[in-house]
């Protein structure tokens, strides 16, 4: 139900006209949906992997921190970094095997989602403030509330968290009705911003 209230969240934002900031929640989406479809389509093999990430990273946190926590001293797994790239390649061809129509890579989505809200809504850098000011030749203007910079192409995150809850709550018997409703929702955003911007 957690899936729902997130997507409301998104929901709640374009409602708003913040665009950007539902940036920051559009690239957590994706990155959970990316994660959790290796879970359920490759099983323990994937837990190890993003067990072995989210080790590596405690265990940094305690050296650099000088926390003195011994995270999880006895896992004898690998404790490596996920590369989001890499495991977005690996998708496509797990999605076809478990019967997925159409353009099921997620090589596409890594650099509609992943690079585009990495740019504008999540790093601190040039781009994130860049999105509210108003460039001039004499002088710059703030805008306060700015559209997402690719706004047909900020549900893509929101629209992968409805594919992994069908595939969830399907899993366990749990009706997929306020899904679906949600679904229809967002892609009543994505046509707007088409219509808005027929350019994305």
């Amino acid at each position: 139900m957690r899936c729902c209230a997130l997507l409301r969240g998104v929901c709640v934002l374009e409602d708003a006209g913040l665009g950007a900031l539902a940036g920051i929640l559009e690239r957590q989406h994706w990155e959970t949906w990316l994660l959790s479809m290796h879970v359920v389509l490759r099983g323990d093999e994937a837990l190890q992997e993003i067990a072995g990430d989210d080790i590596k990273y405690k265990r940094l946190l305690s050296d650099k921190l000088a926390l003195n926590i011994d995270y999880h001293p006895d896992w004898d797994g690998k404790t490596e970094k996920l590369n989001v790239c890499e495991l977005a390649k690996q998708l496509g061809p797990l999605l076809e095997k478990a019967g997925e129509a159409g353009n099921a890579g997620g090589e596409t989505a890594y650099d509609a989602t992943y690079r585009v809200q990495s740019t504008f809504a999540v790093h601190a850098n040039l781009a994130t403030i860049g999105a509210y000011l108003k460039y001039g030749a004499t002088s710059w203007g703030v805008e306060p509330n700015p559209t997402a910079p690719f706004g047909a192409l900020g549900m893509t995150p929101a629209l992968h968290t409805l594919h992994l809850a069908r595939y969830v709550f399907e899993k366990f018997g749990i009706s997929t009705g306020e899904i679906e409703s949600l679904g229809d929702r967002l892609l009543a955003f994505v046509k707007a911003g088409q219509a808005a911007n027929p350019a994305s």
